[in-house]
């Protein structure tokens, strides 16, 4: 049978709290390496556009990182989020 659309789920107070801290974790963990990027940008930049690996620039390969890392970090919010304790 077709549920309204307007239904909410219940969670408890212990649920939000540990999603909580797993959130503010991983964006801390996020923000790190982020930070890093931006410092090097800031501070190294002559080193840091210059140097490569394997023919492609760091920066390149720093900045696709940062795409891979959030993408894998929102999986395991997801994953960690759901895990029943």
């Amino acid at each position: 049978m077709h549920h309204p659309a307007n239904v909410t789920e219940v969670e408890s107070e212990a649920v939000m709290r540990r999603q909580q801290r797993i959130g503010i974790s991983l964006l801390l963990l996020f923000s790190a390496a982020y930070g890093g990027f931006i410092g090097l940008c800031t501070f190294a930049h002559s080193w840091f556009s210059k140097t490569e690996f394997r023919g492609i620039p760091l920066t390149v390969l720093y900045g696709v990182g940062l795409v891979l890392l959030s993408l894998l970090i929102a999986m395991l919010y997801g994953w960690l989020s759901r895990q029943r304790r």
